[in-house]
């Protein structure tokens, strides 16, 4: 996924404030500025345990369908940083396609960054759209900001769409992608939250 698609979904999920640059004399945040990181927005506010899980289903041009599971936790929470372990496990279906077996990462995040980090670049051929919808998740209806990009290029083209909630830590809901050739549809993908497992922070005597 593009990182500045990304960006735009959680500025917009997360609310104006998160794009206001966090030491600059002017009114509207320019390149160099500093402003707040999204992404350590929408972990910053749960306690280090708290987890996301996702179920990712691709399906190939031949019809094959190759699905994982991905679980990013809070393993460590700074005033000016945080840092998020992400496993990836393929299911059943894909560890007898040979995928390679369960890999874990970690990344960590500041609370500031530079703002140009969060632009998408004008370009022919890439549009962007957006707007809200109410999901189903888990049993329960969530509001979410949703972000749709569309990329065209002589070798075909890509269309992501992506729902994030702030309620859900790291604030992914939903992402579809579908990749053509041409017409000819490449792959599809879907990836659903379906599970959560929230910490507060202790309350403070």
């Amino acid at each position: 996924m593009r990182f500045s698609l990304l960006a735009l979904v959680i500025f917009a999920a997360a609310g104006r404030a998160l794009a206001q640059p966090a030491a600059s004399s002017s009114d509207s945040p320019k390149p160099g500025d500093l402003v707040t990181n999204p992404t350590y927005a929408l972990w910053a506010g749960f306690a280090v345990g708290t987890s996301v899980t996702q179920k990712e289903a691709v399906t190939l041009a031949d019809g094959s369908i190759v699905e994982s599971l991905t679980t990013a936790r809070l393993v460590s929470k700074h005033p000016d940083r945080l840092t998020v372990e992400t496993t990836v496990a393929p299911l059943d279906a894909a560890k007898r396609a040979g995928v390679i077996d369960e890999t874990k990462t970690l990344v960590i995040y500041h609370s500031e960054a530079p703002f140009e980090e969060f632009q998408t670049p004008e370009s022919a051929g890439y549009s962007v759209t957006k707007g809200k919808e109410v999901l189903e998740v888990r049993g329960k209806a969530m509001e979410a900001e949703w972000i749709e990009a569309n990329t065209s290029t002589s070798d075909g083209s890509v269309t992501e769409k992506d729902w994030y909630a702030v309620e859900v830590p790291g604030g992914l809901v939903k992402q579809t992608v579908t990749k053509k050739k041409g017409e000819q549809i490449t792959s599809q993908s879907t990836l659903e939250l379906v599970d959560m497992k929230i910490k507060h922070e202790a309350k403070k005597e």
